[in-house]
């Protein structure tokens, strides 16, 4: 799989990074489970549970972490935001 996946981002529009080349990109993602805002990130060992949440205030709470990272470090504009939400059913 991950030989596949080698081969396919070679022919990307982009040139891809050298495979030993050392990156900082990737992917954090929020979800609610149980209860709980946690953290999946992939570099980490296990989900950051961020404490309270529920389907209806996930993206507040989510946001409210987000505005962390980004006290962190706010000269840093390399990250970009995106959210996953059902639809409505109000499109016409």
């Amino acid at each position: 799989m991950s030989q596949t996946h080698e081969i396919v981002a070679q022919q990307g529009q982009t040139e891809a990074p050298a495979p030993d080349e050392d990156v900082n990109l990737h992917f954090i993602s929020f979800v609610e489970v149980a209860g709980c805002l946690y953290e999946l990130d992939g570099r980490k060992k296990q989900p950051i549970n961020h404490g309270p949440s529920s389907p209806d205030t996930l993206l507040e709470d989510a946001a409210k972490i987000v505005r962390q990272f980004m006290d962190r470090d706010p000269d840093n504009l390399q990250f970009t935001v995106m959210a996953l939400a059902a639809s409505t059913g109000d499109e016409e």
